[in-house]
This record gives structure tokens, C-alpha cells and sequence, in this order.
């Protein structure tokens, strides 16, 4: 008890100004160890108030000052305690430069600085980068890295209820920031996504929202780590990313940057996590007791390797199988190996479960289902369903505007590790119209597990390429594979305007052929690994 209570020995928080070129003034929170001496410093710059510090998933401050860390934890500006007006991604470029160049003369510190922290906090150190911000090491957990393609849009299709929540979230905390109990009044009575779309799209002065809806490509790069960067510098990194987190794009995208100027400092844990909590999520994921796996404490590895000079480089790639319910250290990633499965039936896929099949070799027939805009099949499971995860989707499957293609059961385990792309042939009968795809696991008593979700806006017939984010998982014997194609999925994704027709206000339904011979789903599937990790 006395060594428990000895690492909490941490004095702060202190509170840290900056003061910006242009005079606005950032405000830190900043904790120091309970002792004499210098140490690395630890900068995490968020836009939710500095209290909450990611503690949604990662340790509080104290307990990484504990670890003989200065932390310093900043409101952005606009958010929080800080000055000026909050403008998401864009300003982070100059004043998230100007924060590690103060953060690294702090009173007390070695002059050696690392960046942590989750969802816009990540996104805010390849930002730092972008600006000319030079930090030891980074540590960004589920950031984007394009995100006008890894945040805002999937496949052309705005990702409305994630976006739109965002937004609400955002303008709420501007509306308390400046005491305005009319907004939030506003605020709460839009209910549900499109009111408070519609609501928002009226308070430019609150939200981005509407520059996110514009498009605009002269705002997406200026806001974009990989536009910005091209390629990063040469700096040790951690990510930290989720087979069902809506920014595994981002992760995966901001990993293969790094990686190709810096493999041997480059490193990953991918767990069988949504955005958020991440292992308290693990029973509703599938994932069995030994996905926990404490991310605080492989930070505070990573950190003490690069920053401290401390213990055993980590492991490249550190990741879940959700098969075997382990963890597995693997330094070849990603994998190149890949079987590739083409859609087959008799024509049925789409009224019977048994007769669409994932088969070896491409055939010359086709499956025709209709979407009907007044019932679209729901969107649950993987990176981009309502609600995230593995969830069972054989309820979804069972409906006749789903075409459905499964394996038959193997007869050996199927390591799969690394992204899945599918190619559909769609012939549709309307100019606009989405093209989804879920890849599951099919178990024996006939329940449908949710790996990974594509999505994509199409403006005509012919292939449409979609990208189904990354899995992990051994596929034991006597269970299958199953890819389910569908339309437009809701409430995720919004129909399209040009569904609807312009003299009544109704969507007309949409006839989609989809055509076996150029449609097929590439699994990247690798040799199973000898030995666990020890997590």
C-alpha cells in the first residue's frame, strides 16, 4: 500500500500560460513529480476543457506524472480557458508548434517532450508536426489523418450521425463556454440528427459544420496532416488504433506514412475496440478476457524507450486476435499475403441465406435486390455502424434488400491480419445511389459477427471500390465468412438529396444488379504465429 501510494506523489495541477504571436493565450494544466531533478515532459492539447484530459480511455495526468513525467495538459484555443476562437484542425498547425517549443523550457524539464492523447488530441500532434513542431515522440490513439476521408466522408458519403453529434457536442461546449442558455435551449430541443443538422447549419459562428458539409477541397487541405506533411519526419511513434473505431482509416493511413520513413521506430497496438471505452467494450465486441490490455502502461513503455533511454524497444506491431482471444507481437506488417473470394449464386442472394456463396473463382451471374429509401436496411457493426463493434447482424441478413454470399464452413483455421477491400459490380437504375458491404464471421448456431464495414457514394453503374478498414482474427474451423451487400445504410448515413424527386419530395426506390463476375472481397489472410504475446 505504501508503494501504491507513493507513485500518486505528484504536486499540481499548476496552472501554465502561453502567449501566442498574435496574443491570445493559451491555459495548462500542469502536473510535476514529487521530487527534485528534470524530467521529460509529456503535452497533450485537447478541445473538451483540460479537466477531462482523455480520461474517457487513458489514465489521468497524475498517474503518467507519477512515472517521473511532467504532464502538461492544454486547452486549444477557443476551448476551455483559452483565448480566441475555436476553428478545428487548422488552428492547431501554428499553435500546436508554438506549444511543444514551450513545453520543452518549463521549469523543471530535460528539454526532451513527448505528445499523447486520443481522438482530436491525436489529431492534433501530426497537426504540431505540420506546423514545425519537432517532438521526441508521439503517441497518437485513434487520430485522423486525412479527415475529410477518414472523419467526415466514407466513400464519398457524409458520415451524418457521427458528424452531425460532433458538431452538437462542439457547439454545446461553446454555448456554455459563453454562458449562452438560449443556444443551449436551441441546442435541446433539436431532436435527433437532422434538427440539429438543420439547426447548426443557422449558427455558422458555432460550428464547423458547415464547412464540413461544403467540401470544399481548399479547406480539407489546409486542415490535413497528410496533405500538409507529405511525408512525416522521422520521429518515433505509437499508434494506438481499433478494428471498429470510425477513425481506423486515419490510424492505419497516419501508421503506413510512418512507417515507410521510419519502420524501425514505428509502432501499433490495434485492439477489438470502438471509439470509446476500450476495454469495458470487450464482452459487447466478442473479445473474451484476454483482450484487456492496459494502453497507459505500453505508452508509458514507449515513452520511457525513446525519452528516458529505458527498457526494450517495442514491438512494431502489437495486436488482438480475436479468434484466439490473445495478443501477438508481429514486426512484418503489414501482411502481403491475401486470398481473394468472388460473389457466386443462383440468383437468390437476396431472399435466401443459403444460396449466395464466397467461392474461389469468378462466374458470369448476377443478383438483383431493391432499395427502398422509405425502408433502408439498417447500418450496424464494424467501424461504421450504428452501434459499432461485433455486433450479431444475422437479423439484418435475413432481409431481401441484403444480398448475402458465405463460405462454406472451413475445415482449418483462417488467420486473417490487415485491411479487406471488396470490389462490387453494381447496374442501378438511378444516377446516385450507396453501396455497402459487411464482412462477418458466420458461427455454427448461424449468428453473423461483424468484422468490417465499406461504404460508398456512387454517381453511376459500374465497380465500385470499397475500402472495409482492418481485421484481426483467427476464423476457427467449423465457422465461415459471410459478405452482405446492401444500399444505403442508416441512420450512419444519410440518403442522398439527388434520391429524392424534385416535384413530389419522394425517393423513388433503386434497382441494383449486381454482377458476379466483377465483384469479389480480398481477405488478407497470413500464417498464424507461433507463440502469444504476453500482454
Amino acid at each position: 500500500m505504501v508503494q501504491a501510494l507513493d507513485l500518486f506523489a505528484v504536486r499540481g495541477p499548476d496552472t501554465g500560460v502561453l502567449r501566442l504571436a498574435d496574443g491570445v493565450d493559451l491555459v495548462a494544466d500542469i502536473y510535476r513529480p514529487d521530487g527534485s531533478g528534470d524530467y521529460p515532459v509529456l503535452l497533450m492539447r485537447q478541445p473538451y476543457g483540460r479537466k477531462i484530459a482523455s480520461t474517457v480511455v487513458l489514465a489521468h495526468p497524475r498517474w503518467y506524472a507519477a512515472q517521473g513525467y511532467i504532464v502538461v495538459v492544454q486547452d486549444v484555443r477557443g476551448a476551455g480557458g483559452s483565448g480566441g476562437v475555436y476553428d478545428p484542425f487548422r488552428q492547431e498547425i501554428a499553435d500546436g508548434a508554438a506549444s511543444i517549443a514551450w513545453a520543452r523550457t518549463l521549469p523543471g524539464s530535460n528539454g526532451r517532450i513527448g505528445l499523447y492523447g486520443f481522438s482530436y488530441q491525436a489529431t492534433c500532434q501530426y497537426l504540431a508536426l505540420a506546423g514545425g513542431g519537432r517532438p521526441d515522440a508521439i503517441a497518437p490513439a485513434m487520430g485522423s489523418w486525412t479527415p475529410e476521408t477518414d472523419w467526415a466522408y466514407e466513400g464519398g458519403a457524409f458520415r451524418f450521425s457521427l458528424n452531425v453529434g460532433w458538431a452538437s457536442q462542439m457547439a454545446r461546449l461553446q454555448a456554455e463556454r459563453k454562458g449562452d442558455g438560449a443556444t443551449l435551449a436551441a441546442l435541446a430541443a433539436a431532436v435527433g440528427p437532422a434538427a440539429q443538422r438543420d439547426y447548426l447549419l443557422t449558427r455558422p459562428d458555432l460550428t464547423h459544420l458547415h464547412d464540413w458539409l461544403a467540401n470544399d477541397p481548399a479547406y480539407w487541405a489546409g486542415s490535413s496532416p497528410a496533405a500538409l506533411l507529405g511525408a512525416p519526419p522521422p520521429i518515433p511513434v505509437l499508434h494506438v488504433a481499433g478494428c471498429h473505431d470510425f477513425l481506423l482509416g486515419g490510424s492505419l493511413g497516419a501508421d503506413a506514412a510512418f512507417r515507410a520513413v521510419s519502420p524501425g521506430t514505428t509502432h501499433m497496438i490495434m485492439g477489438p475496440w470502438s471509439h470509446a471505452p476500450w476495454n469495458r467494450a470487450a464482452g459487447a465486441a466478442q473479445a473474451g478476457p484476454g483482450a484487456e490490455l492496459s494502453v497507459d502502461k505500453a505508452q508509458m513503455t514507449f515513452f520511457d524507450h525513446y525519452l528516458k533511454r529505458k527498457g526494450a524497444r517495442p514491438a512494431g506491431l502489437v495486436v488482438y486476435d480475436l479468434g484466439t482471444d490473445r495478443w501477438d507481437s508481429i514486426e512484418d506488417w503489414p501482411a502481403r499475403d491475401a486470398v481473394r473470394l468472388w460473389l457466386g449464386s443462383d440468383g437468390l442472394a437476396a431472399t435466401l441465406l443459403s444460396d449466395g456463396r464466397l467461392q474461389p473463382r469468378p462466374n458470369d451471374g448476377a443478383d438483383i435486390l431493391v432499395h427502398d429509401p422509405d425502408r433502408p436496411a439498417p447500418l450496424i457493426g464494424g467501424a461504421l455502424g450504428v452501434p459499432q463493434g461485433c455486433v450479431d447482424r444475422a437479423a439484418q441478413d435475413n432481409r431481401s434488400d441484403v444480398a448475402v454470399y458465405t463460405m462454406p464452413p472451413l475445415t482449418a483455421p483462417l488467420r486473417l491480419l490487415g485491411p479487406v477491400q471488396a470490389v462490387i459490380d453494381v447496374q442501378a437504375d438511378a444516377q446516385v445511389f450507396d453501396v455497402c458491404a459487411s464482412l462477418s464471421r458466420v458461427t455454427g448456431a448461424g449468428h453473423a459477427y461483424v468484422l468490417a464495414t465499406g461504404y460508398a457514394r456512387c454517381t453511376g453503374s459500374g465497380p465500385v471500390s470499397l475500402s472495409m478498414g482492418a481485421v484481426s482474427i483467427t476464423v476457427p474451423a467449423g465457422d465461415g465468412l459471410r459478405l452482405s451487400v446492401q444500399g444505403a445504410g442508416t441512420p450512419a448515413f444519410e440518403l442522398a438529396q439527388d434520391q429524392i424527386a424534385p416535384c413530389t419530395g419522394q425517393r423513388a426506390p433503386i434497382t441494383m444488379i449486381l454482377r458476379h463476375a466483377g465483384s469479389s472481397v480480398t481477405l488478407p489472410a497470413i500464417p498464424p504465429p507461433k507463440e502469444p504475446h504476453d500482454a
